[in-house]
């Protein structure tokens, strides 16, 4: 405790001394609860891959200090790694609370179970007695409050709150018109197609992992013109029976791709297990690999929903 105590000191007296940076303070709400931020953010920290890609796209490798929370499940592509060259990452799961005081970030870009476990002791309280400011990704407010479904407004919500945290307005905003103009024209060809009926398998051998009707592969299901045969199920990602799959008899499947669960050995189990051997989707092999980066809230969603769409309504892109 003498180490945070000290730090806790540290703060107050940067607080003193630091002016408020232009245009700075602005208010925002994150998870049904007002957040100040009064100034720009210059240690930032993004926990993800999903929100690393964000911070970069926005041009705000120069406020960041370090990332968090990304090897220990993805590969980071050879691009984003030229982006983010001397950027350290402080944890490859979730980081601790000395782990962002040791790297003296002034603020944590995460999520409720993206690098802030609900339940853990890495909140935004506590964080905030050491002058680290947090935003939660939308998408995670479903493990705190009742939400609506998964929707890629909670995307553009969270691109147009960095936008505003650190007074990038005008490039958040273009980043947001690029990914609805790509979506506009993925609609119109989309336009009176029949939807398919999509399961998302995640992992699990006993119970399936997938994603419900709060998760963002449901709003990528939607707008790729399928619909996911558990949009009833009211969580973001949760462990279902394979008897209701069966039940549902999924025309397609999503499989998502990470570092730990190969995405081809997911399809090979689904073809020799007995439960889903005999499904439709896996009769005509039909198979759509999403990677985590784009099934999680971010700026590849659009790319997914691209690929998505391609493959359940082939014709359409002929």
């Amino acid at each position: 405790m003498n180490k945070f105590n000290a730090h806790l000191k540290k703060i107050g007296m940067i607080a003193l001394l630091m002016p408020s940076i232009a245009g700075a303070a602005v208010s925002i709400d994150v998870c049904g609860n007002m957040v100040d931020y009064p100034n720009v953010p210059t240690r930032a920290v993004a926990n993800d891959i999903n929100m690393l890609n964000i911070m970069v796209a926005l041009g705000l490798k120069d406020n960041m200090v370090a990332y968090s929370g990304v090897t220990a499940y993805n590969t980071i592509p050879p691009t984003l790694a030229a982006q983010i060259t001397g950027l350290p990452e402080i944890a490859i799961k979730q980081p601790s609370v000395e782990n962002l005081l040791n790297i003296e970030a002034d603020f944590f870009f995460s999520g409720w179970n993206y690098g802030m476990p609900v339940g853990g002791p890495t909140t935004p309280k506590s964080l905030a007695q050491f002058g680290i400011k947090t935003y939660l990704i939308k998408e995670s407010c479903a493990h705190v409050q009742h939400k609506v479904d998964a929707s890629l407004d909670d995307t553009f919500y969270d691109i147009r709150a960095l936008g505003k945290i650190f007074a990038i307005e005008a490039k958040a905003e273009a980043l947001i018109a690029s990914f609805k103009q790509r979506l506009s024209v993925l609609q119109a060809q989309l336009n009176g197609v029949d939807k398919t009926t999509v399961f998302v398998y995640d992992s699990g051998i006993d119970k399936p992992f997938t994603a419900g009707k709060l998760a963002t592969p449901n709003a990528i299901i939607e707008a790729a013109g399928g619909v996911n045969i558990l949009s009833d199920l009211a969580v973001s990602w949760g462990a279902v029976s394979w008897e209701s799959v069966v039940d549902a008899n999924p025309e397609h499947i999503v499989i998502i791709n990470y570092n730990s669960s190969k995405a081809e050995d997911n399809i090979a189990f689904l073809k020799r297990f007995p439960a889903t051997a005999n499904l439709t989707a896996v009769q005509q092999n039909r198979f759509t690999i999403i990677d985590y980066t784009a099934a999680t809230p971010g700026i590849e969603n659009i790319d997914a929903i691209d690929k998505l769409a391609r493959d359940l309504h082939p014709e359409r892109f002929k």
